[in-house]
Parts: C-alpha cells; structure tokens; sequence
C-alpha cells in the first residue's frame, strides 16, 4: 500500500486525535511510564489541531485514513506522530525532508525540535544532534522529561 502526504483538511482533526493518543500511549515504558503517558495524551482534542502561524500542518494518508501528521513553523519541528502499525516505512523522514525543504526555502540556518525522549533516536538519524536536556509538561500537569535538538541546514 501506498501512502500520500497532503495539506491537513478541516475534518481531519478527530483522526488525528485518535492516531496522537495510539502513539503516544504506544511509546516503550523504557521512556516514560503508563502515568506519564497517560498525562502527555490527556485532554487532546480534534479542534487543537491547527495550522502553526507562519508554517505548515501536513497529514500522511493510506486508505483514506489519516496515519502520520507533521507540523512546523519556519525553522521547528512541532510535533511529527505516526501511528504505531505505520511506523518504521520512511513515513517520518519523508515528513521531516518536506519540513527541513520548506525551512531551507523560507532561509532558516537550522532546524529545531524539542521532542519527547523516545523520539531522540529517530531525529538523529535525521542529523539532528543533542542541544539540551530539559523538560515538558503534559496536557494532565505532569513534567516529562524531554530533549532539544537542532540541525544545520542552510
């Protein structure tokens, strides 16, 4: 099966929802307990899903369902998710290859992200290198602990 990338779509939100708590509820207990999971998906909702101010919201489709999304502004990575039965297919690098294309193209010298610690491996395989070690707090209140990442790109 193939899989396509497109602009998000009014409508998609509830899809995108559903996908944002499979993955994040799938992340290896290694990184972040069941408490900690269930804080970092508490409180998602359809209408969150936004176009970020001065960047770009992108889903990825296969079978008329929403599998994968990537946002980002002109030079960071907001959150790039991928439901867990679609992952390990080049559907992240794809997503982070048209982001860090649209980055170059608007003039930004790197690219940024501040990600979940069970996403680290992934972004540095993408080049990114280690900035800080820092931490997030979650829609249900708890702190995460979290890791920033950049990448030369321009």
């Amino acid at each position: 099966m193939t899989w396509t990338i497109r602009p998000m779509r009014a409508g998609d939100g509830g899809e995108m929802m559903r996908l944002h708590h499979r993955a994040i509820m799938a992340t290896h207990e290694d990184y972040y307990s069941v408490e900690q999971r269930r804080s970092w998906a508490f409180g998602l909702e359809p209408g969150q899903y936004k176009v970020p101010e001065n960047g770009h919201f992108d889903v990825v489709e296969a079978y008329d369902v929403v599998i994968a999304f990537c946002d980002h502004t002109l030079d960071e990575v907001i959150g790039l998710y991928i439901d867990p039965a679609w992952q390990g297919r080049g559907i992240g690098t794809a997503l982070m290859q048209q982001a860090e294309t649209r980055m170059i193209a608007a003039g930004s010298p790197i690219a940024r992200v501040h990600s979940a610690l069970s996403s680290q491996s992934f972004y540095e395989r993408q080049g990114f290198v280690e900035v800080e070690r820092t931490q997030h707090r979650t829609r249900g209140g708890l702190l995460l602990p979290s890791v920033r990442l950049q990448k030369s790109i321009g």
